[in-house]
């Protein structure tokens, strides 16, 4: 019998990744507030909540070497946190496309 590959996630890779989106998230959410528009303001939000995601699980595989929540659980928060995004850049260009193509 064939056993699956035992893949689990690295806690310095979920700080490394917590820490990129999270700098880059919570830069555009000063962004955003300051002037740079709704679209702008989404985006920073979608990374900050994926990085403040990463981040417990990276804590908590710290602590006990297993993650906080299952792969499926993290895909979907992930999947969100991307669709925030896109809806993000969506409302940030569309108005421009409009207006080229228009």
């Amino acid at each position: 019998m064939q056993q699956p590959p035992k893949a689990a996630p690295s806690a310095g890779f979920n700080f490394l990744l917590a820490a990129v989106l999270g700098a880059i998230g919570v830069f555009n959410l000063g962004e955003g507030v300051t002037g740079g528009g709704l679209g702008v303001f989404l985006k920073g939000l979608a990374m900050a909540i994926y990085a403040a995601v990463l981040l417990r699980d990276a804590l908590h595989i710290k602590k006990t070497g297993q993650p906080s929540m299952t792969r499926k659980r993290m895909n979907t928060i992930g999947l969100a946190c991307l669709a925030l995004y896109v809806f993000g850049v969506l409302v940030k260009r569309v108005p421009e496309m409009a207006q080229f193509f228009g």
